[in-house]
């Protein structure tokens, strides 16, 4: 793998850095998801504390988890029409909770 230090973006134009950080924003969501899976499968339970909850579409990268001030590419969007939940990400899903206490009935001892 080639260091990331060593690439030159000099050469690239303000557009195709904006496509490089969009396919690298939805690179990183991938992993991500992929990786959620795997734990999921083999039992791992996974706990994030204000998890991104929206997603800006032009710009994977860029994630709020709905508290505190909005960001501004949520301000424009909104501004534009767009609703909340067409900016929600269904990059990440909330952790299953196991439900009840392991199995066993205990009130029939």
């Amino acid at each position: 793998m080639a260091d990331p230090k060593l690439i030159d973006l000099g050469p690239f134009t303000i557009g195709e850095l904006e496509q490089l950080a969009v396919r690298v924003g939805q690179e990183i969501a991938r992993k991500r998801a992929t990786g959620r899976a795997w734990l999921l499968e083999h039992g791992t339970r996974i706990v994030e504390t204000d998890a991104p909850k929206y997603q800006n579409p032009a710009n994977a990268t860029q994630t709020w988890s709905g508290k505190g001030k909005q960001p501004h590419w949520v301000e424009q969007a909104l501004a534009q029409g767009k609703t909340l939940d067409s900016l929600l990400t269904d990059d990440i899903r909330p952790v299953p909770r196991p439900s009840g206490g392991g199995g066993k009935d205990r009130r029939s001892g």
